[in-house]
C-alpha cells in the first residue's frame, strides 16, 4: 500500500521530481548508493552457493572504470604509444583478476554441492575467463607492437567494449548461483538497479543518470522488498535486516528528489 501511495504521489504534478546538482549528488546521494550496493552484496552471499570470490571479481571490474576512462581520454580513436601507461595499467589489473578467477574455478570444481544452478554458474565463469584471457592477449600484443614502434592501427573502442563484456559475464554468472525460487526477483533487481548504479557511479555524470531514472529505480527496489517481505514467499534466512537497511537508505535518497 505504501509503495502504491508513493508511486501515485511521485507521478502527480504536486509531487514532481526535482533534478539535483552534481555537488548535491556527490555529497548526499553517492555515498548512500555505495552503501546500498555493499548491503546488497553482503546479503546475496548469504545464499550458500553464491561464491564470495565472484562478488569481489565483480567489484574489481567496476574499479576498472578509471583505467577505461584514462585510455579513452588519451587515445579516443586509435591505440597509440602515448597511451602505453594506460594499456599497461589495465593489463596489470586484468592479470590479478585472472589469478583470482582461476582460484575461484578451482574452488568451485572441488565443491561438494554442484547442483544444476552451480553448473550453469560455472559455465558462465568459464566464458568470463575465456573473454578475460582473450582481452589480456590482445592488450599484450598491442603493448608489444607499440613499444616496437609498429603501427597496427587498432581502434580503442573494441578493447573498452570487451572490458564491459567482462562485467556482463560475471553478473550473469552471479545470478545463476541464486536458488531457483528467488532467482527471478534477484535477477530483476540486479539488472534493473544494482548493475546500472555500479556502472554509473564510476562516471562524472552519474548525477544525470539518477535525475532521469530515480522513478524506475524506485520501482525496482520496492518490487524486491515487496516480493521478499510482503508476499507469500518467505524472506531468505538472515536477509531481513539487509533488506530493511537497503530500503531505509533508499528512502533517505528519495527526499532529495521528491
Amino acid at each position: 500500500m505504501k509503495f502504491l501511495l508513493f508511486f501515485l504521489l511521485s507521478t502527480s504534478p504536486a509531487f514532481a521530481q526535482h533534478a539535483i546538482s552534481s555537488q548535491n549528488f556527490q555529497v548526499n546521494v553517492r555515498p548512500v548508493l555505495s552503501g546500498i550496493l555493499n548491503d546488497f552484496y553482503q546479503m546475496i552471499v548469504l545464499f550458500p552457493d553464491v561464491p564470495r570470490e565472484l562478488v569481489e571479481i565483480i567489484k574489481d571490474i567496476d574499479h576498472l572504470s578509471d583505467q577505461k576512462d584514462a585510455l579513452l581520454k588519451e587515445c579516443p580513436r586509435l591505440l597509440e604509444k602515448k597511451c602505453l601507461t594506460q594499456i599497461n595499467s589495465l593489463r596489470t589489473k586484468l592479470k590479478v583478476m585472472s589469478v583470482d578467477t582461476f582460484r575461484l574455478i578451482k574452488k568451485q570444481n572441488v565443491s561438494s554441492s554442484l547442483y544444476l544452478t552451480n553448473i550453469a554458474g560455472l559455465r558462465m565463469i568459464s566464458d568470463f575467463q575465456e573473454s578475460l584471457e582473450s582481452l589480456q592477449g590482445k592488450l599484450d600484443n598491442a603493448s608489444f607492437a607499440l613499444k616496437a614502434d609498429v603501427n597496427p592501427r587498432q581502434e580503442t573502442y573494441p578493447f573498452v567494449k570487451q572490458v564491459d563484456e567482462l562485467g556482463t559475464y560475471a553478473s550473469l554468472a552471479l545470478v545463476e548461483f541464486i536458488p531457483y525460487i528467488y532467482k527471478d526477483e534477484f535477477r530483476h533487481f540486479f539488472f534493473s538497479f544494482v548493475q546500472p548504479i555500479q556502472i554509473q557511479l564510476g562516471k562524472s555524470i552519474s548525477y544525470e543518470f539518477m535525475n532521469r531514472n530515480v522513478t524506475s529505480l524506485n520501482f525496482a527496489i520496492n518490487l524486491l522488498n515487496q516480493s521478499l517481505t510482503k508476499r507469500n514467499k518467505k524472506t531468505p534466512e538472515g536477509m531481513g535486516p539487509y533488506l530493511a537497511a537497503i530500503h531505509n537508505r533508499w528512502n533517505s535518497i528519495l527526499r532529495y528528489y521528491f
